[in-house]
């Protein structure tokens, strides 16, 4: 039974969700080398992958581009003479002796069952033999793949395509024999792709007691290596492997991506140097580039920390600070910071930087609390920290806050009103007094009887009340209970619960189909504008027309329609939203326009002596009132005319062969409109 480490067991949990696959489909990818391309591929169901080992796959090649020319007709060559299957299974025997991972691809294909061993009590595997043995066989296959290439090769899930041309572009296309339920995947690639495989970057080292913590940037190179290997010296000169097996990222998810790697590797001694160098491993089994070694030495764990023993208080914002430490322990540390919290329990902030060694005073100078608990942190060279039991430091505190700023506020429709203002910045502070006067001149009452604790505050006033403004100042009151001087006044309006006065119609009239309006504006001294508005006579809604906010007191009206019926309406606004009543501001006016409407665009009339006929040929304006019929008058030039002809609206070419020679005729055309509205007459002059 096939024994494996506890590394591989980790990379199962990842891989469990493959189960669920709804479209199953063969994926590809490939790494061009200077003479040869690679292809690795894989199904993404584990049931799939397992009648894939049974069926086979199909690799065909195609060759799209040659001499940077895409080929009319792209030359299609199968890779494959028969499906690639995993080689037998005594065919393994060597290659397992030396590769384990190869011994775990082979167990999952031709292993009667496959169970992960070697695993303590309460270890990741028992929850992996909790998910079916299909999946941990799927899981182990492909992992164990992305570390052995040759093994890939070996169960037909990789291929090497040494007949190449540097001058050529191939697309790669693999699917599953006789299995057109897996959707097929195709790679793109050529030699002209190969490129030197990099080194890792910000690969950096943090020490610790005995032990160091490694880490490297594994986003950038996520899609390049999928996994790493460290290599560890003593004299910087000959490198040693520190485990044999490469490194997996565990913790990159889809929805939380790892951005470093971490490896914590432990050491013998803190006090010598180690030096580490990184690569990484593709899934070709190729080995990138060595990053430039870094070196690094353990540091000493603390284990004494210091202690707060006197302090003096300058004032209520400062005071020393003075603490004990061994002297013979100030080489193992970098120094040591203050932390102060207002209660015992904290959250404690860090608020100085850090102390050196041979400090033993600190003067504080800041904005003390009423209570003030402070410790001292031992900070290590390897950052880590010991801090001490806290000290109360309690000032004395006869200084009141600042006086308040940025007082404001509204009051609404209701009478309630809205106050806030600017937060003070006092540890100390308890919270603020509301004061509040009716009048001006009149003292200013504390209307909530103790420190309100926030910086928005609501209250309400009577509109039945006579005084039209109310006064409000607050002031800020510290745990001591000093008060500070009170804000600057804010005066606020009371809402205006009567509405302006309304503004009437003086005048109108109408001319060339336009109505002019005047009107005498609203007498009330709180008016922030005047609306005029319009509706036809027997419509609900009114539409603003024009909207004044001067002395303007008269108003044209020209978007109307003859012989419709128009009201309009004149409101006033004050500055409380309030708006003027209609019922002595509104007028009643109709439309009476008797100027002639153009209608006809194109008039033109043809003597054709030879036929002995005149031609007149007309066309209408495209307008929205419709041309029902037209009256087409006649008579020679001097003399009265006479009806002639009454056609239709659809007809627009008409023949006269009532003619004499050298005689001017004039033709009158007047269309009739559907609205009854008058037209304008078209005359054309023709000589026969």
């Amino acid at each position: 039974m096939l024994k494996n480490r506890l590394l591989l067991l980790l990379l199962s949990l990842v891989s469990l969700s493959y189960s669920q696959i709804k479209n199953p489909t063969v994926l590809i990818n490939a790494r061009a080398q200077k003479d040869k391309i690679l292809l690795r591929w894989a199904v993404n169901s584990p049931l799939e992958w397992q009648k894939a080992n049974k069926k086979g796959y199909i690799l065909t090649r195609t060759t799209v581009l040659r001499d940077g020319n895409v080929l009319s007709n792209p030359e299609k060559k199968l890779l494959t003479s028969k499906p690639l299957l995993p080689e037998p299974l005594n065919s393994w025997l060597d290659l397992v002796q030396k590769d384990n991972n190869a011994a775990i691809i082979a167990q999952s294909i031709y292993g009667e069952s496959f169970e992960v061993t070697e695993a303590k009590e309460g270890d990741l595997s028992k929850i992996v033999n909790m998910a079916d043995e299909l999946d941990q066989r799927y899981t182990f296959a492909l992992y164990a793949a992305d570390m052995s290439f040759e093994s890939a090769v070996k169960a037909g899930w990789g291929f090497i395509d040494t007949d190449v041309k540097k001058n050529e572009v191939y697309a790669y296309q693999v699917s599953v024999f006789e299995t057109p339920k897996v959707k097929e995947s195709s790679y793109v690639i050529g030699l002209k792709d190969y490129s030197v495989l990099p080194a890792p970057t910000d690969f950096i080292a943090i020490p610790d007691d005995k032990k160091v913590l490694l880490s490297w940037d594994y986003e950038t190179f996520k899609r390049i290596y999928t996994s790493y290997k460290i290599e560890k010296s003593s004299d910087g000169v000959n490198f040693a492997p520190i485990s044999n097996t490469a490194i997996v990222n565990l913790n990159d998810k889809e929805e939380n991506p790892s951005k470093t790697m971490h490896y914590v590797d432990t050491l013998s001694v803190n006090d010598k140097i180690y030096h580490y160098r990184l690569y990484g491993i593709t899934s070709f089994g190729e080995k990138g580039e060595f990053t430039k070694p870094i070196t690094v030495k353990g540091v000493d764990a603390i284990v004494t920390s210091a202690r707060l023993i006197d302090y003096n208080i300058i004032n209520s914002n400062e005071v020393n600070l003075e603490w004990d430490y061994p002297a013979a322990s100030e080489s193992f540390i970098q120094g040591y910071e203050i932390n102060l919290a207002d209660n015992d329990k904290g959250p404690y902030q860090v608020v100085s930087k850090i102390i050196p060694p041979s400090e033993r005073k600190l003067n504080f100078k800041e904005n003390l609390f009423p209570s003030n608990y402070f410790t001292i942190s031992v900070v290590g060279k390897n950052n880590q920290r010991l801090t001490s039991q806290s000290m109360l430091v309690q000032p004395v505190d006869s200084i009141p806050p600042a006086k308040p700023i940025g007082l404001e506020g509204v009051i609404d429709s209701l009478g309630t009103v809205r106050l806030k203002w600017k937060p003070n910045i006092e540890k100390d502070l308890r919270g603020y007094r509301i004061l509040k006067a009716n009048n001006a001149g009149e003292e200013f009452v504390d209307i909530y009887h103790k420190s309100f604790i926030a910086n928005e505050y609501k209250d309400s006033v009577s509109l039945k009340m006579t005084n039209r403004k109310v006064y409000y100042r607050i002031a800020a009151e510290d745990m001591r209970y000093n008060i500070s001087e009170p804000s600057e006044i804010l005066i606020l309006d009371k809402p205006d619960k009567i509405p302006p006065a309304a503004p009437i119609f003086k005048d109108y009239d109408i001319k060339d189909g336009k109505i002019h309006l005047k009107w005498i504006r609203s007498y009330s001294d709180d008016v922030l504008l005047h609306s005029l508005r319009r509706r036809e006579k027997g419509q609900e809604e009114w539409q603003e027309i024009k909207q004044i906010n001067d002395t303007i007191q008269e108003f044209t009206d020209d978007r109307l329609e003859n012989k419709k019926i128009y009201q309009y309406a004149i409101l006033a606004k004050d500055r409380s939203n309030l708006w003027s009543s209609l019922d002595h501001s509104i007028i009643t006016v109709q439309v009476v326009d008797f100027t002639p409407i153009k209608i006809i665009s194109f008039l033109e009339g043809i003597p054709d002596r030879e036929n002995k006929k005149i031609t007149l040929t007309w066309d209408y304006k495209k307008v929205k009132d419709k041309v029902t019929s037209l009256s087409i008058y006649k008579n020679v030039k001097g003399s009265p005319s006479t009806l002639w002809k009454e056609l239709n609206n659809n007809i627009l070419i008409l023949e006269d062969h009532n003619l004499k020679v050298n005689t001017e005729y004039e033709y009158h055309l007047i269309p009739s409109l559907q609205s009854n509205n008058p037209a304008k007459e078209e005359i054309i002059t023709v000589v026969y």
